[in-house]
């Protein structure tokens, strides 16, 4: 959301939890992807958030020696590693933490600040609203990768911008993460 953006007309009809309630179930029933900008002083805000439990992740987009980029496809899709904040934890801390747990990499170190993301999705029968920190990392690790079967991970892997090209036409990526495997495509390209 956007400071001070103009709402488009739509959500200027909801004004009530209820509203916002129904006009979110419908979003969830069939796969969106919709960006809306409002200012955070926006009524349609507060209700938003009210509505969805807060969840806080960090994660990293990690580059071994090579250049190449660590990628995990979990639940069909191409995917960055992440994870949840846990408690008296730094989003920093997290953030590494999360990544060396779900590909079995070591001595990852951040190299620059992070970027957030906001995702919506279901989780347990309610709204639930992710804000990802990513952190640019880097490794001079080198041996054999392991995915976290357990967090759904299928595969890990360390990717050259052709191999992301290639599997973007075979398997899709989440929305939120789409501009930043198309930039990392195109950057050597």
């Amino acid at each position: 959301m956007v400071p001070g953006a103009v709402a488009p007309e739509f959500i200027n009809t909801l004004s009530t939890a209820r509203q916002v309630q129904k006009w979110l179930k419908g979003c969830y029933k069939e796969p969106v992807n919709q960006v809306i900008e409002i200012g955070i002083e926006h009524d349609f805000w507060s209700l938003f958030l009210t509505l969805h439990h807060h969840i806080i992740a960090g994660g990293g987009w990690v580059r071994n020696a090579d250049g190449h980029l660590l990628v995990i496809e979990r639940n069909g899709k191409l995917d960055l590693p992440k994870g949840k904040l846990e408690l008296r934890e730094t989003i920093a801390v997290c953030a590494v933490r999360e990544v060396e747990e779900e590909c079995r990499v070591k001595r990852c170190e951040i190299t620059g600040p992070a970027v957030k993301t906001y995702h919506c999705y279901i989780h347990k029968g309610s709204f639930a609203l992710k804000t990802t920190y990513w952190f640019p990392m880097k490794t001079d690790y080198a041996k054999k990768l392991k995915p976290q079967t357990a967090e759904g991970i299928s595969a890990v892997y360390w990717a050259t911008p052709e191999l992301i090209k290639q599997r973007l036409t075979e398997i899709p990526s989440y929305n939120s993460l789409e501009e930043v495997f198309q930039d990392f495509a195109i950057q050597e390209a």
